[in-house]
């Protein structure tokens, strides 16, 4: 029992160092959602995937190892380990807030963009009343 309590304590303070390097990212993604800088904020995406995807595997493990642990045992863990616990759940709450924050911004240049293209086509239809003008033949025969 104890190996396994060992594993969890190993297991949690590896989530907290994952979730910390996830904020630094949300903090650099924050900075080239306002730059707008598509690329760099695309290299950041694909980081956070990887760290998100390392954090699901760290929980399947630890919920594996909690699985088979007794109540007492449990509750042990959770005593012991609580200023972790609620460390990790500050950072996820800090980087869902920033997720939020970059998402409502991404919402409203992509607003933008689709404003203009409409307007962009709005101006084209505007033309096409006119008509398109007719190609002009040349008067001069290519047989010459």
């Amino acid at each position: 029992m104890n190996k396994k309590k060992i594993e969890i304590v190993s297991l949690l303070k590896h989530k907290q160092k994952t979730c910390t390097q996830l904020l630094e990212k949300m903090g650099e993604q924050m900075k080239a959602v306002d730059t707008q800088d598509e690329p760099q904020l695309a290299t950041i995406v694909e980081e956070k995937e990887v760290l998100i995807s390392g954090l699901n595997e760290t929980d399947r493990k630890i919920a594996d190892l909690v699985r088979d642990l007794d109540q007492t045992t449990l509750d042990s863990l959770i005593r012991e380990n609580e200023g972790l616990a609620q460390g990790i759940e500050s950072d996820l709450e800090k980087i869902i807030e920033q997720e939020t924050v970059c998402q409502t911004k991404l919402n409203l240049v992509k607003n933008e963009v689709l404003e203009k293209i409409k307007a962009v086509k709005s101006g084209q239809r505007l033309l096409k009343g006119y008509g398109v003008s007719q190609r002009i033949k040349s008067k001069i025969s290519k047989n010459v």
